[in-house]
């Protein structure tokens, strides 16, 4: 797959799961952020991981 921005996490695991071979990027995420340096609001605090017995009961049948 080619593309213009390397892939996000999320982007990511969609490519893992589809089985492509290989990802082509021309521009790292450190790339991006200089051209476009934030979004001018604040960033938004992240706390985590939370749960994680209570969610791995849940999510790891998907995978498994």
């Amino acid at each position: 797959m080619y593309t213009s921005c390397q892939p996000c996490g999320m982007c990511d695991a969609v490519i893992q799961q589809a089985g492509l071979g290989r990802v082509v990027f021309a521009l790292s995420n450190e790339q991006l952020l200089d051209i476009r340096p934030g979004s001018g609001r604040p960033a938004v605090p992240q706390d985590g991981p939370a749960l994680l017995d209570e969610v791995r009961e849940v999510v790891a049948p998907y995978y498994g």
